[in-house]
């Protein structure tokens, strides 16, 4: 009976097989035709052609259907190398179905039933080769090993020392007011970072989520005062732990209201010590996702009585009628000069008259508006709006993180685009001057000193995101003091903080313009011509990428229909590719600065998006789109660059992490960082350890004096130790969640041991699912 079965499905599957190949000729021929006739490769019309004539053959049980295959399978390889060359993840689409199909025909149920005709014998001499095919692939994958393990490395001085006023602490949550996320520390070092391991974990148990659900991003820097550890979590939980032991001191739950709020997060907290106070002398502020500021007592974390009412300050007064979810806070105050200075983060693409992006400045200790920026008013008027007046509607937020020169009295804020992103007919040429820019503010005064903008007539939602670097930059005539603006679009900008006049040299460069009927774009953008940049290089049909040739050969059909013009390709009514895409290039979690080696270290990321504009009346009509930009000619569908198979049409990398030597302006070393582990086809995990440069690459990496550079960042769930000298990874810890906070390392108060603590929980990542997880609070020393 079995035999009978047997004997009945091998036919079955022999003709399935058959019907199989000429399917995969047919598709390539379609769809390869079509590429073809837009200018792209012929080669799936030669490849369809061979899998046609291989799967006919098979139905004729020739022969020749296998010396077929065999000729597509050393042609396939031939096109393979000279596009892709010996990136093993560029090959991986082009190659792994024809190897997959040659095998098949090597099966016994394949060959037995194939007998030798005239067409075999002319193609006798591909039959040579058969033995030589599997050598061809262990060959390539060898080298495609050796070229995937080389390191660049460079040239450094002696490792700096430990000095006796160097400071252990992590006080703010870019380390320091400078937002340079360095520390002095050096007992944890890449000689023994091998050893880390982890020392206590406090666990939070997840809240019920709301409906519709939010997406938790816990992105949170803690800070470290003293012997307390202080960290907010995605819905404005504070909690405070023992910097030693992780024990928790106290957790004060604020009820922040999310109705409304799509994305809940908060990248950290502001720690303020008020010289003049009786009771709660050493205070947290932390803003809300209800758009509240509040002051509790660092010790007790209760609220701060003398600190607006009851310890809360309403961020709303001034601003009008505000829809749930569309204002409110992510980021912490910079705390300078007694002053706690806020932005605010404004719902994108909603509407054109969306609440207003403005800067206020209160009183650390009694919550006391001392001054309100807002581009919309005259630069005299610093106040509350007058009765019946609200804050300018629609102007640039900033909704990241600050930095401040307490010596030089200034707070440098980065600001976004005018509300909608996409389309900007609408903007008033006041807010034009300072969106998408870094403007320092006069601390006492919050007048505008200077600005500088990194994109003009912003259309891409290329926010000035990254939080402003202060350091000092080596030049011939010797240090300047320097602000460093990454931007989304992958440019370095690098300023006399003084003045905002670039210490590197800003060129400005014609752009493609707009063919949307009433729009317009900036002639020009600028440029950092001497720094390295991310924005990658220009994108081509043959960097389109799948996990079969069928999905790569339709995204490289759609690259060729969708207008690409490099980074500032325009939005359009037929859909443009935006690149890097919208989450940088490089984004909030900045930069970190080794001031003894001249080094930079940033995480970038590449990761291209969709962006295509949708005349209103269309909308109204039933046409798609993802927002609605009411108020503009143009609603937009936004999404990002993929496959059906929800894998990116670009090929890898995506993430990486990068060094920069200060005094020559020179890319030291840039590694991709993060496995495929938690990567797959619709968001199935694949468990592949392989390196891709894993997506999203958003959250901070910090640098030490022990020649490391901790980072998450990356989204396979790890948190890695690099070295600073060659990028080499060095020790890595499996997270229990995400991993796309900054980590802070610090000097335990009673141990004296160096701890590195970071918050593993809900991520961004793509996929992730909305139900929010527990989140892990971990420190690590040496063994």
């Amino acid at each position: 009976m079995q035999k009978a079965l047997k004997s009945a499905a091998a036919p079955a599957f022999f003709y399935a097989f058959a019907g199989m190949v000429c399917l995969a000729g047919a598709v390539f021929l379609v769809l390869g035709g079509s590429l073809w006739l837009k200018g792209g490769s012929p080669f799936y019309v030669a490849s369809g052609l061979l899998w046609a004539a291989s799967g006919v053959q098979l139905f004729r049980k020739r022969q020749s259907a296998i010396h077929l295959a065999a000729l597509n399978f050393l042609f396939t390889w031939v096109w393979a190398l000279s596009e892709a060359g010996l990136n093993g993840w560029a090959l991986l689409p082009r190659v792994n179905f024809v190897t997959v199909m040659l095998a098949i025909y090597w099966l016994p149920w394949v060959r037995s039933r194939l007998s030798s005709d005239g067409v075999s014998e002319l193609l006798r001499p591909v039959a040579r080769l058969w033995p030589a095919l599997p050598a061809l692939v262990v060959a390539v994958a060898f080298a495609v090993g050796v070229n995937a393990m080389h390191r660049e490395t460079v040239k450094t001085a002696a490792r700096p020392t430990l000095n006796s006023a160097a400071r252990t602490d992590w006080p703010v949550v870019g380390g320091d007011q400078n937002g340079a996320r360095f520390s002095d520390l050096a007992e944890i070092n890449s000689e023994n970072v091998g050893t880390l391991r982890r020392a206590w974990e406090h666990v939070e148990a997840p809240p019920a989520t709301g409906s519709p659900p939010i997406t938790y991003k816990e992105q949170a820097a803690p800070l470290q005062i003293g012997d307390q550890l202080f960290v907010c979590l995605s819905d404005n939980t504070i909690l405070s732990l023992d910097a030693e032991d992780g024990s928790l001191r106290w957790r004060h739950d604020p009820k922040s209201d999310l109705e409304g709020v799509k994305a809940a997060a908060c990248r950290g907290l502001a720690y303020y010590e008020a010289p003049a106070a009786l009771t709660c002398k050493n205070r947290i502020l932390s803003g809300t996702l209800d758009a509240r500021l509040i002051a509790l007592d660092a010790r007790t974390g209760e609220p701060c009585a003398d600190f607006g009412k009851n310890g809360v300050i309403s961020l709303k007064e001034g601003m009008g009628r505000i829809d749930p979810g569309m204002y409110y806070v992510t980021s912490p105050p910079v705390v300078t000069h007694g002053l706690a200075i806020v932005g605010g983060l404004v719902a994108d693409n909603v509407s054109v008259n969306e609440p207003s992006g403005v800067i206020r400045a209160f009183d650390a200790r009694t919550g006391t508006l001392v001054w309100a920026w807002d581009m919309g008013r005259p630069a005299t008027d610093t106040g509350l709006p007058k009765p019946g007046a609200i804050f300018t509607p629609g102007t640039p937020n900033a909704w990241s993180l600050f930095s401040a020169d307490d010596a030089l009295g200034l707070v440098y804020a980065p600001t976004g685009n005018a509300t909608p992103d996409f389309v900007g007919a609408h903007r008033h040429p006041e807010w034009e001057k300072y969106s998408s820019s870094v403007v320092a503010l006069d601390v006492k005064t919050g007048k505008v000193r200077w600005s500088f903008q990194t994109i003009h007539h912003d259309l891409w939602d290329y926010d000035a995101s990254s939080q402003p670097v202060l350091f000092d930059m080596p030049t011939d005539q010797g240090p300047v003091p320097a602000l460093l603006q990454a931007s989304k679009q992958g440019e370095l900008f690098v300023l006399d903080r003084r003045t905002g006049a670039p210490v590197s040299p800003v060129v400005e460069k014609p752009v493609p313009q707009t063919d949307v009927p009433g729009e317009w774009t900036s002639k020009t953008q600028p440029f950092s011509t001497e720094m390295p940049s991310f924005s990658g290089p220009p994108l081509r049909e043959k960097d389109m990428w799948g996990i079969t040739p069928f999905d790569q050969l339709a995204c490289r059909l759609k690259f060729r229909r969708l207008r690409y013009e490099g980074p500032f390709t325009p939005p359009s009514l037929r859909g443009s590719i935006q690149y890097p895409g919208q989450a940088g290039g490089l984004d909030w979690g900045s930069a970190a600065v080794d001031p003894a080696r001249q080094l930079l270290f940033l995480p970038s990321f590449r990761m291209a998006s969709l962006v295509q504009l949708v005349a209103q009346r269309d909308a109204q009509n039933g046409a798609r789109y993802s927002d609605p930009q009411t108020g503009a000619a143009y609603a937009v569908n936004l999404s990002l660059f993929m496959t059906q198979l929800g894998v990116p049409c670009q090929q890898p990398p995506y993430g990486l992490l990068n060094a920069i030597d200060l005094r020559t302006k020179s890319l030291v070393w840039s590694q991709p960082i993060g496995t495929a582990e938690e990567l797959g086809p619709r968001g199935i995990a694949s468990h592949l350890p392989f390196t891709i440069g894993a997506a999203p690459m958003v959250g901070g990496a910090i640098a030490t004096a022990g020649d490391l550079v901790f980072v998450g960042a990356a989204g396979d769930r790890r948190l890695r130790a690099v070295s600073s000298l060659t990028g080499r990874e060095l020790w890595s810890d499996k997270l229990p969640q995400g991993n796309q906070a900054t980590p802070i390392t610090y000097r335990a108060p009673r141990s004296g041991r160096q701890t590195l603590v970071f918050m593993s929980g809900n991520s961004a990542a793509y996929g992730a699912a909305k139900e929010r997880a527990p989140v892990h609070i971990i420190a690590y020393r040496l063994q």
